[in-house]
């Protein structure tokens, strides 16, 4: 538990909001640097991948087929909801996760409180639970904005070059 302890103090600036909880270093206090996955998070990632498909569709995989944007929108999509759904429902095999960056009693506060906040992450029935299932339906929304945005970037089609051809 000290080489966890010494690995977390690390990014945090006061040591003092760093507590042992179930053999779990948490964070408290706005001082504290986040590096995580979450619902605060993961809106972002997915405009971010959105953007990389179609750069990579348009400079590398437009020969190879014209579904490969369709195959790859899909398949962020379904990690992005098999990593955070497991997450939130605290399935085991994404324990390692936020173990790895220590900064929430389980899975559900990692994906709720994201380090930041102080929701309840016990008993979520009701309207947390419905939150939740809203952010998890929008994922498609970001990542179909991201692709918006690589079109912007990079352009529609390979011969195009975007904004960031006008550079």
């Amino acid at each position: 538990m000290i080489v966890v302890y010494n690995l977390v103090a690390l990014f945090s600036w006061n040591h003092s909001n760093l507590v042992l909880r179930d053999d779990v270093a948490v964070f408290y206090g706005s001082d504290t640097i986040l590096v995580d996955m979450s619902f605060l998070v993961d809106p972002l990632l997915l405009v971010m991948c959105g953007a990389l498909i179609v750069w990579l569709h348009n400079r590398l995989l437009h020969r190879v087929t014209h579904r490969a944007k369709a195959f790859l929108a899909a398949l962020a999509l379904i990690t992005f909801w098999v990593v955070a759904g497991s997450m939130y429902l605290n399935l085991s095999w994404f324990d390692w996760v936020w173990q790895w960056i220590g900064q929430a009693a389980s899975g559900r506060d990692f994906m709720i409180n994201s380090g930041l906040f102080n929701f309840e992450y016990v008993n979520t029935v009701g309207l947390i639970d419905t939150v939740a299932l809203i952010l998890f339906l929008l994922y498609p929304m970001w990542l179909y904005c991201g692709i918006f945005l690589g079109y912007f970037l990079f352009g529609r089609h390979e011969r195009q070059t975007g904004m960031v051809g006008l550079l």
